[in-house]
């Protein structure tokens, strides 16, 4: 072949990129209604965030307070939650009942919920291991309770 020849041959042609735009009205409509949602959504996880603020500040005042101080930091969690009337005149049994009862799972059942209400009674420290066991038991209810509207 002669490259004169194909000199004259030209590309295919190209048809111009579909447009994205919706072409009917019904699309509008889908699109405004997921808008909403997604702000629907939006203003609920912000909402939510912001109730469970206590729990955060609880969760950091945790790391930082003596053992002995846990009881004092389940009790201040509980206020938060809960109507004063309902929280602030127990103690003892009552009490890790309470705790068990709004999401324990049978932390505050067992030795850790005596040692627990042990500490405000008594000016004996517990173990390592028995510190740890309660400051879990504690962070766990904290990040788990469940408040009943």
């Amino acid at each position: 072949m002669k490259p004169a020849v194909l000199d004259r041959l030209h590309d295919f042609y190209q048809p111009a990129a579909p447009s994205w735009m919706p072409q009917t009205i019904g699309w509008y409509i889908v699109f405004g209604l997921l808008g909403l949602l997604a702000l629907w959504a939006a203003w609920h996880l912000l909402a939510r965030w912001r109730h469970n603020r206590y729990r955060r500040e609880a969760l950091r005042e945790l790391e930082h307070t003596d053992v002995s101080g846990i009881p004092v930091l389940l009790k201040r969690v509980a206020l938060a939650a809960w109507p004063r009337e309902e929280v602030a005149p127990l103690s003892g049994e009552p009490w890790l009942q309470f705790l068990e009862t709004h999401g324990g799972k049978g932390a505050f059942a067992k030795d850790t919920g005596r040692l627990l209400v042990g500490l405000d009674y008594t000016e004996i420290m517990p173990s390592a291991a028995n510190e740890r066991a309660i400051r879990e038991a504690a962070g766990d209810w904290i990040r788990r309770h469940r408040v009943r509207v």
